[in-house]
């Protein structure tokens, strides 16, 4: 492959920092406060406070999330089946094929890895992707932070679109029969691109006329996806919503709440990431309390994959794809695996 000179890049610490010195609002739910607290890695969640007793007292107050962890087990349908360590040092995003293989992207690298999970690929790429999916001919659509790379399944580069610009941080990239999005966290934008790399619009941008009231994105997390009609589902994380675009960029409908409650998305900015089932339900995940749980195609509640006991402390990033048979796959930087979950058999009893 050609070599080409090497892109700047960003860390989710330096997005951060920029964002924080804008942000100075409290994120506030329906029974409880969450405080935007800076931190070295940048915005943490954190429940309403506590006082201290007397004894205790160096600081006045603590932060108690430990209730906000537990599950009702009868909420969770889901168990996990299977893990894969990837020996990557900072994952990024996934995928899966249609012959459900599965490809991740972290590091400088995708890595590909058949139903068993041996690994049947690498590709050396000159800069970080963020983000990555592949359509019907294995060519793999790459989020290389200010722009969209296309490579065949042997890594050779299709095509590089033209960059769009500093400010640009792409995180999700989804496809249609006609076009190309592109969730740019940095612009707090969609961009919507022909398959022949033409960029046509831009959109999601606040627009009251349109009733449309604009992507908050707090943190360096924005997903898109597109469904079987065609339409565009993005992640409104700071309004704590899902929202569905058309084609033309014209809002259609959104849903989502902010609660602490298990059955809506709490935190700064949630949820951050999202992948459709193919019966048009969502599945989701969060940061802050790291949780993936399902809604159906309306946006109701319906049940939990995974709850904040089964992941580390600190987990974020919990990007998600769903194979042929409805499993759902979870990337966990964190454990630095990607972890498998498929609905638990119903008893006969």
């Amino acid at each position: 492959m050609e070599k080409h000179e090497k892109k700047s890049t960003i860390s989710r610490r330096n997005f951060f920092d920029k964002t924080a010195r804008k942000l100075t609002a409290f994120a506030t739910g329906m029974g409880a406060g969450l405080l935007l607290k800076r931190s070295r890695s940048g915005f943490s969640s954190q429940a309403a406070v506590k006082p201290k007793s007397q004894t205790q007292q160096q600081n006045p107050y603590e932060y108690n999330i430990d209730d906000l962890k537990k599950v009702d087990s009868a909420l969770i349908t889901y168990q996990e089946i299977d893990q894969n360590h990837i020996d990557l040092g900072e994952l990024r995003g996934l995928t899966v094929d249609s012959d459900d293989n599965l490809f991740v992207t972290g590091d400088t690298v995708i890595l590909g890895f058949d139903k068993t999970g041996n690994r049947i690929k690498k590709i050396d790429l000159n800069s970080p992707a963020y983000g990555l999916t592949i359509d019907s001919n294995n060519q793999f659509y790459l989020c290389m932070k200010d722009h969209v790379e296309i490579m065949d399944e042997n890594g050779l580069q299709v095509e590089e679109m033209h960059s769009l610009g500093e400010q640009a941080y792409l995180t999700s990239i989804a496809l249609s029969d006609q076009y190309i999005y592109m969730a740019d966290a940095g612009n707090r934008a969609v961009w919507q691109f022909s398959k022949s790399g033409m960029l046509l619009k831009r959109f999601g941008e606040k627009n009251p006329e349109q009733g449309i009231p604009g992507l908050v994105i707090p943190s360096p997390y924005m997903d898109v996806a597109v469904d079987d009609s065609g339409d565009i589902w993005v992640a409104n994380t700071g309004r704590h919503s899902l929202e569905k675009y058309n084609a033309k960029g014209e809002l259609i409908t959104r849903w989502g709440t902010a609660s602490m409650r298990i059955e809506y998305f709490c935190g700064c900015c949630n949820p951050t990431h999202f992948a459709l089932l193919h019966d048009g339900s969502f599945v989701t995940s969060e940061k802050g309390l790291p949780r993936v749980k399902i809604y159906n195609k309306e946006g109701a509640f319906q049940t939990v994959v995974a709850e904040p006991a089964q992941f580390d402390e600190g987990t974020v990033g919990l990007d998600l794809a769903v194979d042929s048979q409805n499993r759902i796959y979870v990337l966990d930087p964190k454990r630095k695996s990607v972890r498998i979950f498929s609905q638990m058999a119903l008893s006969l009893e």
